[in-house]
């Protein structure tokens, strides 16, 4: 049974996965294996905890994650993952219920003996071999000399004359002349490929012997009783604890202190982000084997461990939360990425899986290890099936700041699942720059699309073959994207020139778009032309010319209302302020109680003020 089992499974991985993608196959091939190996189990009666087959759930969901998207991101990682989850899942169902850690110890076990313990496998089928010999009373070993020593007697005798009579007879070698062909013509990569194919199923065949063989073997560990807790242990954990809290209390006042001043000051974000994750995971595993040593030895429940441990895990809880913070703040400024993703996954998994680890405070005898198992597989899964690739993209390419899109960062990540959100961009109102990058990204997409094999099958990359992408279309947008921008870089570039000549530039609204152009200059006087454009800047007005200072400042508003600040003099030790209702037809002094208007900057308030109290003077 256990060798059928085995060869089933090996031939099975063989054609599932081998040169191929892992689509559809993973989910199959878990149902199988499963399936072999509980089969195997039930008959021998080696079930003794069923409770360990809700760990299917997490297996078959991870599983599905390769024919239900299409992006990379977990797929290496989702291989070991379910692998460890299968063989926890095998020791937990082979023996009886037991701490959660005792059934990680046997499992790291398993493994091992599985891979050094080769030979036993081996020696099963030998001996297997063996008993069937032995129900076989036609077959014995004299029997099986005899029929090797004929094969071998013929194989020689008949190749000899095969070769004399094709060397006498050309039509009769005629006949073997394909075969040899075929034999000149196999390729050597074609030939490796075969042998190694060969190889790997002999592999698996015996590790997955090995394996059932040893899962029917009972575990055995020798439970360490842990010596009477000296006065020492509980004095050496207490200062401890003491210390640690004292660090992390004025490490947390310091955070929180600089926790909303960050925008404000010259903090490199990146780095302080990232380095605030790292000493926040250091700090973590300080703290579970603090807590995890100190509540161990604590064999008198001393309600004074307990607290320092308490208070151990509201510090790490506020470390987290400001670290999140400031993970934030830095994602908001430079966009979001897989990195900064995982962060948030793993500190609010970090933040609750603190719950059980209370509860183990408080009791000792409760399997904290367990539940901490259950919150990181649980958060795993779920990071593998909100589909951070759609979050990250569209978060990067909504958002609002200085910093530009990294349009290369999304190229490389982007796959089947984020081409519809790509797609609805283009129909926004964006610039031809980005047009053309998330074009390209279209197009790559489309380029990487193949036909899958059976076992490949991917729902989002069908999806996506169904689309029929015109990669010729693609191209043709692309190169429009491109004459566009490159026309734009020609109005730009005589812009940039025409601008020597412009001294000021208003878009107030569609309507309203003001030019002031210095058309000549001379003697510390220049003359300016007031120019006006509505109508989306198609209609072209001179609304006058002016001569002024050349220090003079232009500001215009809506509804055509502007000012004219006139030095009188070079040197802007005084001024006039000009106003216009008309948008700069005329122009009219603004006459202020002592005759004189200062634009030195110690007076801009007060400039202000006196404005404000002109316009609502006048609007009376």
């Amino acid at each position: 049974m256990e060798i059928v089992g085995s060869i089933i499974l090996s031939i099975t991985q063989s054609i599932l996965f081998y040169g191929k993608e892992i689509g559809i196959s993973m989910l199959l091939f878990e149902i199988i294996c499963n399936g072999i190996v509980y089969y195997i189990l039930y008959k021998k009666n080696k079930i003794k905890n069923k409770s360990g087959m809700l760990l299917l759930i997490p297996i078959f969901l991870l599983s599905s994650t390769y024919f239900i998207f299409a992006n990379k991101t977990f797929y290496i990682s989702n291989i070991f993952v379910i692998l460890l989850l299968n063989l926890i899942m095998y020791v937990i169902v082979t023996n009886k219920k037991n701490y959660l850690l005792n059934h990680l110890h046997h499992t790291l076990q398993l493994v091992i003996n599985t891979i050094t313990g080769y030979k036993e496998g081996i020696n099963f089928i030998e001996q297997k071999a063996k008993e069937q010999l032995k129900q076989n009373d036609n077959i014995n070993k004299e029997n099986i000399k005899k029929i090797s020593l004929s094969l071998l007697v013929v194989f020689v005798i008949v190749g000899i004359v095969l070769i004399l009579l094709s060397s006498a007879d050309m039509a009769f070698a005629n006949l073997f002349s394909g075969m040899f062909g075929i034999l000149k013509n196999l390729d050597i990569g074609t030939i490796f490929s075969f042998i190694l194919r060969i190889i790997i199923i002999f592999i698996i065949f015996i590790l997955s012997l090995n394996l059932i063989l040893k899962l029917q073997k009972e575990y055995k560990k020798d439970e360490k009783e842990l010596k009477d807790n000296d006065e020492k242990y509980t004095f050496t954990i207490k200062l401890l604890l003491i210390a640690l809290n004292i660090v992390y209390l004025i490490f947390c006042i310091i955070k929180l202190i600089f926790l909303f001043e960050t925008k404000n000051s010259s903090f490199d974000y990146s780095s302080y982000a990232r380095t605030g994750f790292f000493q926040l995971m250091f700090v973590s595993f300080i703290n579970f084997g603090v807590i995890l040593v100190s509540s161990r030895y604590n064999k008198k429940r001393d309600n004074k461990i307990k607290i320092l441990n308490l208070l151990l895990v509201i510090f790490t809880i506020i470390i987290a939360l400001s670290s999140m913070y400031r993970m934030y703040a830095y994602q908001m400024e430079y966009g979001l990425t897989y990195l900064r993703s995982f962060v948030y996954i793993i500190l609010i998994t970090e933040i609750i899986a603190f719950i059980p680890i209370i509860k183990y405070i408080l009791n000792e005898k409760f399997d904290f290890i367990k539940w901490c198992f259950i919150i990181v597989i649980s958060a795993y899964c779920i990071a593998n099936y909100i589909n951070l690739e759609n979050i990250i993209i569209k978060q990067n390419i909504t958002r609002t700041n200085m910093h530009p899109i990294d349009y290369k960062y999304i190229s490389n990540i982007a796959s089947e699942d984020s081409y519809d959100i790509l797609e609805k961009r283009l129909q926004e109102d964006i610039t031809d720059t980005e047009k053309l990058d998330i074009l390209n990204i279209l197009l790559k997409i489309a380029n990487n699309t193949k036909d899958l094999s059976w076992q490949e099958f991917n729902i989002s990359k069908y999806l996506m073959q169904r689309r029929n992408i015109n990669i010729q279309e693609l191209n043709i947008e692309i190169e429009k994207s491109k004459d566009s921008i490159e026309e734009d870089e020609k109005i730009e570039e005589i812009i940039s020139k025409d601008s020597e000549y412009y001294i000021y530039e208003e878009v107030i609204n569609k309507n309203e778009t003001y030019f002031v152009e210095q058309v000549d200059v001379a003697m510390g006087s220049a003359l300016w032309k007031i120019i006006k454009l509505t109508d989306n800047e198609k209609n072209y007005n001179v609304m006058s010319t002016i001569t002024v200072s050349t220090p003079s400042k232009v500001k215009f508003f809506e509804n055509g209302l502007g000012f004219i600040e006139k030095p009188n003099g070079i040197y802007c030790g005084s001024s006039e302020l000009l106003i216009t209702h008309d948008s700069g037809k005329t122009f009219e002094k603004i006459n202020f109680p002592n005759g004189i208007f200062t634009l030195s900057n110690s007076n801009r308030r007060r400039l202000a003020k006196l404005l404000r109290l002109f316009l609502f003077t006048n609007s009376r």
